[in-house]
C-alpha cells in the first residue's frame, strides 16, 4: 500500500479533519434551517395562494350556481385558464355523486386525481409536486353539498425552492472547500516549522548534531526554530565536550590501568559499614594469599602482619580514620605463607559521609622488598668497607661517641684508639697490582677480626690504614700490649699473588683520658701518634703525646704551602754535575728540586718529597721540575750559542709510573721546549723496577726508544740484584752514597763494587758514583773503572744562573769550581 506523508497522528491532517467536521456541520445545519425557513414561506404562500383561489372560485360558484350559469362558469374559468402561466391550472365543479359541473383547464386530465392532504387547513408536502389539487365543499342549488377541486402550479416556487437548495449546497460545498484549503495552507504555515523541528529532532536523535532549521519569519514557530537551532549547537557542544572526556577518560583509564600495570601495585576497597574488604588479585599476591582469596574479614589483616609493625599500623589508621592525616601511608612487614616476611608500602584515603565520618577507605598495596633491601645494603655499605667487610670510618666515629658517652656515664671507664698502617703496602700494590693489594688487605682484616675482645670494634678508615677501639682497658699499659701482639700476628707470613709477604705495620695508640666528647679528636691524635711511629725507625707502636699535635699542624701548613708553591710555580730547581773520572770533565746534570719557604729558607726535597708523595703530588712536582728544566737547558743554550750542552737527568717518583700515558707526557714537555729527548734523562730508583710485571720497565724501555736514557739511582740498596741487572732496561747505573762513604775502609765491599762496575760495563751499562767527597774515593773509585762520579768533591749543587756560569768556562777548565 501506498505510504502518504501525512497520517492520521500529524497535526495538520487533524487540524484539517476537525475543522473540516465543524464546517459540514456547521454548513448543515445553516443549509437544514434555511430549506425549513424556506419550506415554511413557501407553505405559506401557497396556503395564501389555495385560499384566495378557493375564495375566488367559491365566490363564482356562488354567482353562478344559482341561475345554473355553470356552462358559463366554465367558459370564464376556461378563458381564466387558458391566459394563466402559473398558479390556477384547472378548476372541477362536481355533485356529490362525482358528477361534473364544470370543468375547466387541463382538458387531457380524465380523472380528478385526489387531493393533498390539509391539516388545520394547511397543505401537507405541497412543494414536493409541481401542481397542487386542493378539494373544498361547495353548497350547490336547493344545499346539495358538492366539492370544487382546482389544480394550482407551484412549478416556480418549487423551481425556486430546488434553485436555493443547489445554490446553498454548492455555497456550502465551496465554503468547506475554500475552507479545507485555507487550512492546509495555515495548516501548513503552521506546521512547517513543526515538521522541521520534528525533523531536526529526527535527526538529532539519530546523531546528526550538525542539523539545522532554516530561521524564516520572525513569528513565534520562527523564533522557536532559533531556539531549536541555539539548542542543536549547545547540544553538539555538550555531545562534543562529553565526547571529548569520553575521550580523555578512556585514555585516563588506560593510563591508569597501564600505571597501575606498570606500578605493579594491587588495589584494596574497605567498606567500613558493610565491614568488607575487597582485595585485587595483585593485592593479594602482595599480600602473600591465595588467589581466591579476594574478600577476606577486616580484623584478619592484623593476623598477617609482623609483630613489630602492628602497632604503627593500628595507629596510623586510627589516626587517618579520625581525620588527623590526610592519607594513610606506610611501609610495614607482611608474612608470606612460608613464614618469611615481606616489605610493601600500603596507600589509602577515607571517604567520609555528610557527618565527617569515615564510611569507606581504598588505596593500595606496592611490593617494595626489593628496595627496603637494597636501602639496607646501601645502609649497610655506606658504614661499612666494601673491600673487608668492617665498619668504615663514619660508623667507626659513631662508636667512638658511644664510647665516649659511656664514659661520661661511668667514671671508671676507659677505652683506646689504635690506628693501624701497613709498610710498604704501595711496593706490594705497584708490584703484584690492585688484585694482590686487595687480598692482602682483606687478610689483614681478618687477622683482626680474629685478634679482637668482645666489645672491639676494627674498622678500615683509609686505603692500608685500619683503627681499632678498645673498649674497657684497665691500665695506660693495656693498649700497647695490645698493639704490640697484634703487630705480631700480622707479621706472620701471608700468601699474596703466590708470594709470601711478611706484613709490617705500624701502630698509633690515643687514650681516652683528656677527651669530652669528640672523637673525630682522639682519632686524630691517635692518627699523629701513627705518622710519629711511621717515621721512627724503632718505635713501631707509638702512645700519643701533646706534642705530636703541633707536629702535625706543622705538616697541614707544609701542606698546604706546598699545594700553593706547585699552583704558583714558586719551586726552583738546582743542579749538581755529574764529571768524568777520567779527566773531571763535565759530563752531564742532575735536576734537584728546591722550595723557597717564606718562613723556612731553602728547603731541600727530603723536606717536601715525602709530604708530596703521600698527598699523590708527586707526579705535578715531577712534571713542574721538567718543565723548569727544560727551560733552563734552552736558556743555557740560548746563552752559549750551542745546542750540544751536556743532558740534564730528571728524577721520576716510582708513584708517577701509575700515571698510563707519562712516556708520552715526558716526550710532548721536552718537545714542547724545542728538545730533542736526548737532551733530557729521566733518573728511576731500582724500588721501582722491583717487579718486571709492573709498568715501569715497559714505558722505561718506550722513553729509551725515544731516545732517552735511563738512569738507576740509589743501585745496590733495593730490590735489585745482579742475577737480574740485564733485565732492567737502563742506561747508566748510579752507586749509592752509602757505598761510596764506606768504600775506603772494607775491602769485601770494594770487591763487590768493582765487580758490580765490571758487571754493568758487560751489559753495556756506564757507572756513576754518588756521594764522592773525598780524593782518596775518587781515586779508588777509578781505579776500579767507574766512569763518572757526583759530589761536593766537584760541586754543590747550582742555581741555573751558577750552571750558565760554569757552561760558558767549562770547555776551558778541567776541573770545576767548588
Amino acid at each position: 500500500m501506498p505510504r502518504f506523508p501525512f497520517g492520521l497522528h500529524s497535526i495538520r491532517i487533524r487540524l484539517l479533519l476537525a475543522s473540516t467536521v465543524v464546517q459540514v456541520v456547521l454548513l448543515s445545519l445553516l443549509l437544514a434551517n434555511s430549506v425549513r425557513l424556506m419550506d415554511e414561506a413557501a407553505s405559506a404562500s401557497l396556503d395564501t395562494l389555495v385560499t384566495q383561489n378557493a375564495a375566488m372560485l367559491h365566490t363564482m360558484a356562488a354567482a353562478y350556481g344559482p341561475q345554473e350559469g355553470y356552462a358559463a362558469l366554465q367558459d370564464v374559468l376556461g378563458e381564466l385558464l387558458a391566459d394563466a402561466g402559473e398558479g390556477l391550472v384547472y378548476v372541477r365543479i362536481g355533485r356529490p355523486d362525482g358528477a361534473l359541473l364544470v370543468s375547466a383547464g387541463l382538458p387531457t386530465m380524465t380523472v380528478l386525481p385526489p387531493p393533498h392532504p390539509e391539516t388545520g387547513g394547511r397543505l401537507q408536502g405541497g412543494l414536493g409536486d409541481a401542481l397542487i389539487h386542493v378539494r373544498r365543499p361547495l353548497l350547490l342549488d336547493r344545499n346539495e353539498v358538492g366539492f370544487l377541486q382546482f389544480g394550482v402550479s407551484v412549478s416556480v416556487l418549487a423551481a425556486a425552492r430546488r434553485a436555493i437548495l443547489e445554490q446553498g449546497t454548492a455555497i456550502a460545498v465551496a465554503e468547506v472547500v475554500l475552507t479545507f484549503v485555507l487550512l492546509s495552507l495555515i495548516g501548513y504555515l503552521l506546521t512547517r516549522n513543526l515538521g522541521r523541528l520534528l525533523a531536526g529532532s529526527q535527526a538529532l536523535a539519530e546523531g546528526h548534531l550538525d542539523h539545522r532549521l532554516k530561521e524564516e519569519g520572525s513569528d513565534e514557530l520562527a523564533r522557536l526554530a532559533q531556539r531549536f537551532n541555539i539548542m542543536a549547537e549547545r547540544l553538539q557542544a555538550r555531545i562534543g565536550e562529553l565526547e571529548d572526556t569520553a575521550v580523555r577518560l578512556h585514555a585516563s583509564e588506560e593510563r591508569y590501568a597501564l600505571a597501575i600495570r606498570g606500578a605493579n601495585d594491587g588495589l584494596w576497597d574497605w567498606n567500613i559499614a558493610a565491614g568488607t574488604l575487597y582485595l585485587s588479585p595483585r593485592c593479594s599476591e602482595i599480600a602473600g594469599l591465595s588467589a581466591g582469596e579476594l574478600k577476606v574479614a577486616p580484623a584478619e589483616v592484623f593476623a598477617h602482619l609482623h609483630p613489630d609493625d602492628i602497632g604503627r599500623y593500628r595507629d596510623q589508621l586510627v589516626e587517618h580514620l579520625k581525620g588527623d592525616s590526610a592519607q594513610f601511608m606506610l611501609e610495614h612487614r607482611v608474612r608470606m605463607p612460608d613464614d618469611s616476611y615481606r616489605w610493601v608500602l600500603i596507600r589509602g584515603v577515607a571517604q567520609r559521609d555528610a557527618a565527617g565520618r569515615a564510611c569507606r577507605m581504598a588505596g593500595s598495596v606496592g611490593d617494595v622488598h626489593v628496595r627496603r633491601q637494597a636501602q639496607q645494603r646501601l645502609l649497610h655499605d655506606a658504614l661499612h668497607d666494601g673491600l673487608t667487610g668492617l665498619p668504615n670510618r663514619a660508623l667507626f666515629i659513631e662508636h667512638l661517641n658511644s664510647a665516649l658517652g659511656q664514659q661520661r656515664r661511668n667514671d671508671d671507664f676507659r677505652f683506646a684508639v689504635l690506628t693501624i698502617n701497613l709498610e710498604r703496602f704501595r711496593l706490594i700494590n705497584d708490584s703484584f697490582g690492585h688484585v694482590a693489594g686487595d687480598e692482602l688487605l682483606r687478610s689483614v682484616a681478618d687477622r683482626i677480626g680474629r685478634r679482637l675482645r668482645g666489645g672491639d670494634v676494627a674498622a678500615r678508615i683509609g686505603g692500608d690504614q685500619f683503627a681499632i677501639l678498645l673498649n674497657g682497658v684497665g691500665n695506660r699499659a693495656e693498649a700497647p700490649r695490645f698493639a704490640a701482639a697484634l703487630r705480631e700476628q700480622l707479621a706472620q707470613p701471608a700468601t699474596v699473588a703466590g708470594h709470601a709477604v711478611y706484613p709490617k705495620a705500624r701502630i698509633g695508640v690515643a687514650l681516652s683520658d683528656d677527651y669530652g666528647d669528640d672523637a673525630e679528636a682522639i682519632l686524630r691524635d691517635a692518627d699523629n701518634a701513627l705518622h710519629r711511629a711511621r717515621r721512627s725507625p724503632d718505635e713501631a707502636v707509638t702512645i700519643f703525646e701533646s706534642g705530636m699535635h703541633a707536629q702535625t699542624l706543622l705538616t697541614l701548613r707544609l701542606e698546604s704551602g706546598l699545594r700553593a708553591a706547585l699552583r704558583e710555580r714558586t719551586l726552583i730547581v738546582h743542579y749538581q754535575p755529574i764529571v768524568s773520572l777520567a779527566d773531571r770533565g763535565l759530563a752531564s746534570f742532575e735536576a734537584l728540586v728546591r722550595w723557597p719557604h717564606a718562613d723556612k729558607g731553602l728547603l731541600p726535597p727530603q723536606d717536601f718529597v715525602p709530604l708530596a708523595e703521600t698527598l699523590d703530588l708527586i707526579h705535578e712536582l715531577g712534571m713542574l721540575v721538567l718543565d723548569l728544566g727544560c727551560a733552563d737547558i734552552v736558556r743555557w743554550q740560548a746563552a752559549c750559542g750551542t745546542s750540544a750542552l751536556p743532558p740534564v737527568s730528571i728524577n721520576l717518583s716510582a708513584r708517577q709510573f701509575l700515571v698510563p700515558d707519562l712516556p708520552q707526557q715526558l716526550l710532548d714537555t721536552v718537545a714542547r721546549h724545542g728538545l730533542p729527548p736526548a737532551a733530557v734523562r729521566v733518573e728511576v730508583t731500582e724500588s721501582a723496577l722491583a717487579a718486571a710485571a709492573g709498568p715501569a720497565p715497559a714505558m722505561l724501555a718506550a722513553l729509551r726508544q725515544a731516545g732517552m736514557k735511563v738512569l738507576i739511582d740509589d743501585f745496590g740498596t733495593g730490590y735489585s740484584a745482579l742475577s737480574y741487572l740485564h733485565t732492567i732496561p737502563c742506561d747508566v747505573i748510579k752507586l749509592d752514597g752509602s757505598f761510596v762513604r764506606t768504600l775506603a775502609g772494607d775491602a769485601r765491599l770494594g770487591a763487590i763494587v768493582r765487580r758490580s762496575i765490571a758487571l754493568a760495563h758487560d751489559l753495556g751499562m756506564t757507572v756513576v758514583a754518588e756521594s764522592i767527597e773525598t780524593a782518596e774515593q775518587e781515586a779508588l773509585l777509578r781505579t776500579m773503572g767507574c766512569d763518572f762520579g757526583q759530589g761536593y768533591l766537584y760541586a754543590r749543587p747550582l742555581d741555573a744562573d751558577a750552571v750558565a756560569r760554569l757552561l760558558a768556562s767549562a770547555p776551558h777548565t778541567k776541573e770545576l769550581i767548588r
